[in-house]
């Protein structure tokens, strides 16, 4: 089977990076909408916005 990569957005922080306090893994969708609106409300439960916190950021995941 080859391999692909998916290209899709997840949210990131400075500090946690792509995993928030709640998760063991990180949101991906290759719908940016979808993780506007996650980044959002996280950043909401966090009194933080997406210049300090949680943001929408492009990445490629490859699956084997």
């Amino acid at each position: 089977m080859a391999d692909r990569t998916i290209e899709g957005w997840a949210p990131w922080h400075p500090k946690h990076g792509f995993l928030d306090g709640f998760m063991s893994a990180t949101w991906f969708s290759p719908d940016l909408d979808e993780i506007a609106r996650r980044v959002r409300e996280m950043n909401q439960d966090e009194g933080t916005n997406n210049r300090n916190g949680w943001r929408a950021v492009k990445v490629l995941v490859s699956i084997a």
